[in-house]
């Protein structure tokens, strides 16, 4: 079954993986960051036993048990101490959050725009609880988002966030979907989110997956669903239209990485004049690379924000790119959306 486990979560067979994280009881003081990274690639080991072995039961969550220190909070702290040097993304600024902002103009605070019930998403997902968060760590001139990307709306507050998940949950979101923007850069925040949140809820991760390895170490373990933006089959285009360098290697090690670490849908936005360099060889590598992921192949490009400065994709799609794209995704067995 396409992304089984997460239907067993919301079936009530399976426990979301951070309920799991946060049951898992951990021992350190206030260590610096390298001793806590090995404290926590030490329990790693022994949550990938849990979650493997379902010792930890949806029925269990109903038992208010005490644990002083939980693996999510010490992925929290980490967190917290890298925003000191953050390398959140692959950009890898090394700024002080703290009294700083990088590139995704990010402080430690973090601002989102809205959450509701999305009804808009993948058929599997919806309704969806999406959390829009402010910012991003790419320059898309095409970015059909850009009033959620360039301003700051509301503080995230942990608690009240928590409360609407709950509450979004009680009248039927199958997930909370973060999203923006981009979530990476959120990380920290969307972790203390999670760690007042009670039920057990699946966690879709809908990033543009230009993180780094740092960050997918820690998050990994709290992230059910992997909603990956695969926009690009050239680094030319990447650097071009948002101002990302090392696009492929980056974001097909983190496709990777996903895949043996939950489970992965995979949306490519098809852009005019770009079916060769790019959905093409996104395609392609999809096909040979990973293990048959879910695919959606988007066809709802529309010239916005700055994209008319750039001639060829100032326009929207033909019939013929259209067409030509699903026979490219069909021909490769791709299990479309």
């Amino acid at each position: 079954m396409v992304l089984e486990r997460y239907h067993q979560i919301n079936n009530g067979e399976k426990t979301a993986k951070f309920q799991i994280a946060k049951r898992i009881e951990v021992e350190y003081h206030d260590n610096d960051l390298d001793e806590l990274l090995r404290i926590h690639n030490d329990i790693k080991d022994e949550f990938k036993e849990v979650l493997e072995s379902d010792t930890i039961t949806p029925s269990d969550l109903e038992q208010k048990k005490k644990i002083k220190v939980s693996f999510l909070d010490l992925k929290i702290d980490i967190l917290q101490k890298m925003l000191k040097n953050c390398v959140f993304c692959e950009r890898r600024c090394e700024v002080d959050r703290y009294s700083e902002r990088g590139f995704c103009k990010c402080g430690v605070e973090s601002y989102y725009s809205s959450d509701f019930l999305h009804m808009g998403e993948e058929g599997e997902l919806i309704p969806s609880h999406t959390i829009f968060f402010n910012r991003c760590t790419f320059r898309c001139v095409f970015c059909q988002n850009f009033d959620i990307v360039y301003d700051d709306d509301y503080i995230a507050n942990e608690f009240e966030l928590a409360k609407r998940v709950d509450l979004r949950f009680r009248q039927g979101s199958r997930n909370v979907n973060f999203v923006g923007g981009n979530p990476d850069q959120h990380a920290h925040t969307i972790l203390r989110i999670l760690r007042n949140v009670e039920s057990n809820i699946p966690v879709v991760w809908n990033s543009n997956m230009y993180h780094s390895q740092e960050l997918a170490n820690i998050i990994e373990d709290v992230v059910d669903v992997w909603l990956g933006d695969f926009k690009y089959g050239s680094d030319d285009c990447a650097l071009k239209y948002s101002k990302a360098k090392n696009y492929w290697e980056v974001v097909t090690r983190n496709f990777r990485r996903a895949e043996k670490n939950g489970e992965l849908l995979i949306r490519h936005l098809v852009m005019p004049e770009h079916i060769n360099c790019c959905t093409e060889k996104i395609i392609q590598w999809c096909s040979e690379e990973l293990n048959n992921p879910r695919f959606n192949l988007m066809f709802q490009y529309y010239p916005t924000f700055k994209a008319y400065d750039y001639p060829e994709i100032s326009r929207r799609l033909t019939r013929d790119e259209i067409s030509r794209s699903l026979s490219l995704a069909r021909r490769a067995g791709l299990d479309l959306v």
